[in-house]
């Protein structure tokens, strides 16, 4: 596969982003769903995105990329993952004087900021991050229009970072 332009590579990274936010916002409502049987939006923003997951996701395919062995990037992930979460959780507290999420009564949890099963989750969806959604979106990236995809990332960008101020004004 060819090299991607420098505007297809920030298509590849919004986009990626955007895919990993939403899909994190996804699971993020499944486990509300199963554990409290109600839908309740755990995104810090309006929109139907957590950007925790598209952060994570980038940052744990960076560090990871090289490594062509799933199971050893599902573990490798599993860890850093779970490390991230607990300095993430106190980062967040620390910022916005709230806590965003707890693994209260989950087992395997360590100070109800992170739990096991959920980075094992973690784990699995950066496996399916690096090895199956990036591969398809720099494909149908490469393959497409350049420009459309450009101005679709950058419109994503745009709202999701109005959003933010927004909720950093309190609105």
């Amino acid at each position: 596969m060819h090299e991607l332009n420098l505007r297809q590579r920030f298509s590849l990274l919004i986009c990626g982003f955007v895919a990993a936010a939403f899909g994190g916002w996804i699971y993020e409502e499944i486990c509300v769903w199963l554990i409290y049987h109600h839908i309740y939006n755990r995104g810090m923003l309006h929109l139907t995105i957590c950007p925790i997951y598209g952060f994570g996701a980038w940052g744990l395919y960076l560090l990871l990329r090289r490594i062509k062995n799933s199971g050893l990037y599902f573990l490798l992930s599993v860890i850093i993952a779970s490390v991230f979460e607990l300095g993430c959780s106190y980062l967040l507290e620390y910022l916005f004087h709230r806590s965003f999420w707890t693994y209260e009564g989950w087992p395997f949890s360590v100070q109800n900021r992170i739990s096991l099963i959920s980075s094992m989750i973690f784990g699995l969806l950066s496996v399916v991050f690096a090895k199956l959604i990036l591969p398809r979106l720099r494909s149908r990236i490469s393959k497409g229009n350049q420009h459309l995809w450009f101005i679709i990332s950058l419109s994503a960008l745009a709202v999701i970072l109005g959003d933010f101020i927004l909720v950093l004004r309190g609105k």
